[in-house]
């Protein structure tokens, strides 16, 4: 995985102080293949807030606060949120699970 410890620290401390302790984070896409050069940093969260209004602006937050960051600072990253507001199961969760790596 092409995250250096500082990073996921980083990202672990971002996404508790906004979606909670209980949130989970996996990294999928690009960065999980050591082979691989460059490419953006794709997370795939899942949390158990269900107001849609809280979890855009946590997803902002973390965004925000990442970007604030040496280590991500004008890094392109893409964040999914699976959280408890009722709807379809989309396949993107799936892959990210999946093919990712569970922090």
């Amino acid at each position: 995985m092409r995250l250096t410890p500082k990073q996921v620290q980083c990202l672990k401390g971002a996404v508790a102080r906004h979606f909670g302790q209980s949130a989970q984070i996996w990294v999928f896409g690009s960065r999980i293949d050591d082979q691989r050069r460059g490419g953006d940093y794709d997370f795939y969260i899942e949390t158990s807030i269900n107001d849609p209004d809280e979890i855009v602006a946590d997803k902002l937050n973390v965004l925000a606060d990442l970007h604030a960051t040496p280590e991500f600072e004008g890094e392109k990253i893409d964040i999914v949120i699976r959280s408890a507001v009722p709807g379809p199961e989309l396949p993107i969760y799936k892959v990210a699970r999946e093919t990712g790596v569970h922090l």
